[in-house]
């Protein structure tokens, strides 16, 4: 029972950090004017990729192992929040998205 949530714990983690990167990587590729679908696909692939990375090093890692489920997490993690932010979003309500806007995510 410990280990499903320990498991459960840690995974949550994954999606929300490597969901957060990609908004990140999103809002800098905006910022560099690239347009806002390439950049939504180019941060889930480069959020994504960033996640291998990390396997791979955990693989050279005492007491680490990588997981190529790990990878698929990460970027279930970029996806669901680029999702959101790309098409949910913009169909909140105008407050929201006013807001979204000073933060250049829209």
């Amino acid at each position: 029972n410990v280990y499903w949530q320990d498991f459960a714990v840690k995974k949550t983690g994954h999606v929300l950090l490597f969901g957060a990167l990609a908004v990140l990587i999103y809002r800098a590729l905006l910022g560099e004017g690239v347009a806002k679908k390439k950049a939504a696909i180019l941060s889930v692939i480069l959020a994504t990729f960033y996640g291998a990375t990390d396997e791979l090093h955990q693989v050279y890692t005492q007491g680490r192992e990588a997981r190529i489920r790990d990878i698929f997490i990460d970027g279930i993690g970029a996806s669901v929040f680029i999702f959101l932010l790309y098409k949910v979003l913009p169909k909140m309500p105008k407050k929201v998205v006013e807001l979204a806007k000073e933060f250049q995510l829209v």
